[in-house]
């Protein structure tokens, strides 16, 4: 599961060689006594989100992958490395990998860890009994990044996907950000996953926490590709900001959960 934009096997032979590294990083958080807030309280002391900088598409280079059970969520911060931009960047003081249980709405969120010998690279690995499920289970928990700098700024939710690298595209936009259309296309062959019937839409605001969920219909013609569409009225949901919600999406057949998608409303999607 990746979001690199870079060859399938680089990024192995990569997972391989830094997983030892993000091993001994997590055994010094979890043995040292972070007292730095959790997730919840550190939405609270935000309150919304910020739109200070387009965060997202600086975190562009950023992956999660499961192996023999063993997750370890990955980003290169800004991507590419470059750190000297025209554009002003925040000084990043905390990215946090998040667990959404959808159907619960609870959040369970760990800090990755700043590389020392790599200052644009950040991880955590996290075993199956600290996630509390393996890599082929819990289709409806769906997987962001939160990065938050000074002044208890955070940003949106930076969706991961739980699906091979380039297996799931999205879109979220919105000429007056209350009524958005949401898009979500699915490449069957790539995410090696049967054809879905069904999608299920799960809308949170992550400092209200109001929700919405809803099934919609996937579509398609015979090819990989199967696409869903759906238009919410955020207004009359109460659900707040486009930025302050997060969007996951599970793909289903018969009932039964495939995969999931957890989306990202970038600068681009916003009117």
């Amino acid at each position: 599961m990746s979001s690199f934009p870079r060859g399938v096997e680089e990024e192995r032979m990569k997972w391989l060689k830094l997983v030892g590294l993000a091993m001994v990083a997590l055994a010094a958080v979890s043995c040292g006594g972070d007292d730095r807030p959790g997730i919840v309280e550190l939405l609270a002391r935000a309150g919304h989100s910020s739109d200070d900088y387009n965060v997202a598409f600086d975190l562009a280079e950023r992956g999660l992958w499961c192996e023999d059970d063993v997750w370890l969520p990955e980003v290169y911060w800004p991507a590419g490395g470059r750190l000297g931009r025209e554009r002003a960047l925040p000084r990043i003081e905390r990215i946090v990998f998040v667990a959404w249980d959808m159907p619960a709405g609870t959040l369970r969120g760990w800090d990755l860890v700043r590389d020392e010998a790599d200052r644009t690279y950040w991880s955590v690995t996290l075993s199956a009994d600290e996630m509390g499920f393996g890599c082929e289970e819990r289709y409806t928990t769906s997987f962001f990044l939160l990065a938050s700098w000074p002044d208890n700024k955070i940003s949106r939710a930076i969706g991961l996907e739980r699906a091979a690298q380039l297996a799931l595209q999205e879109d979220i936009s919105s000429d007056d950000a209350v009524l958005v259309d949401h898009y979500t296309l699915i490449d069957v062959e790539r995410a090696n996953v049967p054809v879905p019937d069904t999608a299920t839409y799960y809308l949170q605001n992550l400092f209200t926490g109001a929700t919405f969920s809803t099934d919609v219909p996937t579509e398609g013609d015979g090819s990989p590709d199967y696409v869903t569409r759906l238009e919410v009225d955020y207004g009359k949901l109460n659900l707040g900001a486009m930025t302050d919600v997060a969007t996951g999406v599970v793909y289903k057949r018969d009932g039964v959960a495939l995969t999931n998608h957890c989306l990202t409303v970038t600068d681009t999607t916003l009117p």
